[in-house]
């Protein structure tokens, strides 16, 4: 078990002049579809994206009840990572690198989806386009497009170390997808360049592949190919011919027997997915941007398209079906972005699901299955104590959502006015505004006390607000006094903050400073400029870069918050009592303005958004209260629910706790911690009870909950 943070702060600026965030198959490009059929115990718990354009593999985790993705963070793979698959026993993940030409290994945390490595990439041919695992989970096979052949490996079981198993074996020209059936005696390789299909019999001792025989035509640029959960059909989506290939597999040899004319796509298919019972088929048709969606004859394993083409993101690359066989996902290149289905299991249609971002480019997306789904509890919250210069700890009660105190406070520099916890639960960092510089703090997983991990780390003039990104590895600094923006990477093991580099400016008196949980962009609220700055984030070394001029925010800006799906910002604007709302372009990180502001309370100074991103919360400093809102999934219009909901004095920070099941307010004026329970249907709010104290001046909140 361990602990994820809700990552939402609140800043402030005005204060007294004492004191101014399955065991799944790994099919080819995303191919997928091996296995038996599923029963009604397996459910879908984590997601893997690979993503090319960024050196990194996304991860989500995936709400069995819903098939909604939440963003999990992500790991840095070689370069340009194709393709990601996962092992039977769902404990490793491996990852084609096609322009490092090697292979990549991770272990897989059961409980939280989180991938560490095991060690030094595994040299592979050359431009590995596809990976893919045995059913037994002991061999490993990777095509590479542009030395025309498939690297074999061994799988320890134990760490999941490869070894090569030697020389790799010849496939037809630019091999660009791999798999293997069911049964794990035949592997199978879609040749981009030659047209065809390679079949090889796999030893099931040694791992050797040994040609069937002489290729089988496909159509014209065949990209990948797949294998029914029976084992008697395999489906081949051709890319330039806009069709899908079908073919009989024989039992005792695997060699492909075409089952007929090739079915329909539409432009540029280029991944197909079979669900696990077998009666449907996926096709993501890149150069079209959506699904097709197909019924499978049981006796002949011909495919018929039913229905109109789905919608999905802009050059969809890969697409998966979750092993429970009740949602689909697809992976798209070009938008950045993973849409997700719920499938009707008696016609196989798809209903969209909001849409998340993924980090740059998406060509690979692969799905894992387990018995019991994916749960957050609630565990720590931490306020900032501004006056009192402290950090107050708290245990939430995950029943109730009340608060106990830790102990007594800790100390932190002078003027704490930002308190967060990485993404792991395991470090605290807490920006203090008077003394220029940033606390850190290991957490003890038990209790969730506070300990100083050393001497403070410098940050620019005044900071106002620190935040984590969603890899863990990098923390961000807003400087109100000296207008920018400081960068430091996190020592993985202690926690330790190292400066990366000279601060990057931003507009006058920044007071806030988020990152999107894809970990691709950065946005700062400027205070005196009323305005938000925008920046990419460099995924291996943390740099911010700025995504072009700012963009105008309403009166003394002084939250920013990304909402979960990584599509929109919201600005929480003081002065003009009212909440700016933007989308995010997928591509640049560019901002543009939802449309008019909307209306908060009085003093709007800290905004929030659930983690299932269907509410925002708005602390209101000057009218002691909390506004409600519901988010629009497709815009990101906000729309006001009911009255603003009473909190202590002079509410400053808003957070939602990572089970999205309670809100806690800290309120400056009164020195305590309002806490609410959250209607999930409507986002109301009912008091937890009465407030807790906290130290002078609580000023920033922060809540961390537990993963299984």
């Amino acid at each position: 078990m361990s602990r994820l943070t809700s990552r939402h702060l609140a800043r402030v600026w005005a204060m007294s002049s004492a004191a101014l965030l399955l065991a799944a198959c790994g099919g080819g490009g995303g191919g997928g579809g091996g296995g038996a059929p599923a029963s009604a115990s397996v459910v879908p718990r984590f997601a893997y994206v690979a993503n090319p354009n960024a050196n990194t593999v996304s991860i989500y985790t995936i709400d069995a009840a819903t098939g909604r993705l939440r963003m999990n963070g992500y790991v840095v793979a070689g370069t340009q990572p194709w393709s990601v698959a996962i092992d039977p026993s769902g404990k490793f993940a491996y990852v084609a690198n096609a322009a490092s030409n090697d292979v990549s290994a991770y272990t897989v945390n059961a409980a939280t989806g989180a991938l560490t490595s095991v060690g030094p990439a595994l040299a592979a041919g050359t431009t590995p386009r596809s990976v893919t695992i045995d059913p037994s989970g002991k061999f490993l096979y990777v095509a590479n497009q542009n030395s025309s052949d498939v690297s074999a490996y061994s799988v320890n079981t134990t760490t999941g170390a490869l070894t090569s198993l030697g020389a790799a074996v010849a496939a037809g020209g630019w091999p660009y997808s791999v798999t293997i059936d069911p049964s794990g005696k035949f592997a199978y390789v879609a040749n981009a360049g030659t047209n065809d299909v390679s079949a090889y019999t796999i030893n099931a001792t040694t791992g050797a592949l040994t040609s069937v025989g002489a290729t089988v035509a496909a159509g014209t640029t065949p990209r990948t190919v797949t294998v029914d959960p029976t084992g008697r059909f395999a489906y081949v989506a051709n890319g330039g011919s806009n069709n899908i290939s079908g073919y009989a597999i024989n039992a005792a040899t695997g060699a492909l027997t075409s089952i007929g004319a090739p079915a329909a796509a539409l432009t540029g298919p280029i991944s197909v997915a079979v669900d696990p019972g077998g009666k449907f088929a996926y096709v993501a048709n890149s150069g079209s941007g959506n699904l097709s969606v197909y019924t499978i004859d049981a006796t002949t394993g011909v495919l018929t398209n039913v229905g109109l083409p789905v919608a999905a993101g802009t050059a969809p690359a890969s697409v998966a079906v979750d092993p429970s066989g009740k949602y689909v996902y697809a992976a798209s290149n070009g938008s950045n972005s993973v849409s997700a289905y719920t499938v009707d299991a008696v016609t196989g249609f798809l209903t969209a699901l909001p849409i998340v971002a993924t980090q740059f480019g998406a060509s690979s997306i692969v799905v894992t299955k387990g018995t019991t789904p994916v749960t957050y509890t609630p565990k720590f919250a931490y306020v900032a104590n501004a006056i009192a210069s402290t950090v107050s700890a708290y245990t939430i009660d995950a029943g109730t959502g009340a608060l106990v105190s830790v102990g007594a406070a800790v100390a932190a520099g002078t003027n704490p006015d930002s308190v967060i916890v990485d993404p792991n639960g395991r470090f605290a960092y807490v920006a203090n505004n008077i003394s220029s510089d940033v606390s850190a703090y290991t957490i003890n997983a038990g209790t969730g006390a506070l300990t100083s991990i050393g001497a403070t780390v410098a940050s620019g003039a005044r900071p106002d607000a620190i935040t984590v990104d969603p890899s863990g590895r990098f923390a961000y600094v807003a400087n109100s006094s000296s207008n920018d923006v400081s960068a430091y990477t996190i020592n993985a093991g202690t926690g330790a903050l190292t400066s990366v580099g000279a601060a990057v400016a931003a507009g006058a008196m920044p007071t806030s400073v988020a990152v999107d949980p894809s970990g691709r962009f950065a946005y700062v609220a400027n205070g005196g400029s009323n305005d938000v700055s925008a920046y990419a984030i460099n995924a291996t070394t943390g740099v911010l870069t700025s995504v072009g001029a700012t963009v105008a925010a309403g009166t003394l800006p002084r939250t920013v918050t990304v909402d979960p799906s990584g599509k929109f910002v919201y600005v929480a604007n003081q002065s003009s009592n009212n909440v700016s709302a933007y989308t995010i372009n997928a591509t640049t990180g560019a901002l543009t303005s939802v449309g008019v502001a909307v209306a908060a309370g009085a003093g709007a100074y800290s905004v929030t958004v659930d983690p299932g991103g269907k509410l925002a919360y708005v602390a209101n400093r000057s009218a002691s209260s909390l506004s409600i809102y519901t988010i629009n999934a497709g815009t990101g219009a906000l729309t006001a629910v009911g009255t603003a909901v009473p909190t202590g004095t002079n509410p400053v920070s808003v957070t939602v706790d990572p089970s999205g099941r309670f809100a806690y307010v800290a309120n400056l004026g009164s020195n305590d911690v309002s806490a609410y329970a959250v209607d999930a249907a409507t986002g109301a709010l009912t008091s937890v009870g009465a407030t807790v104290p906290a130290g002078s001046g609580a000023l920033s909140i922060t809540t961390t909950g537990a993963i299984q």
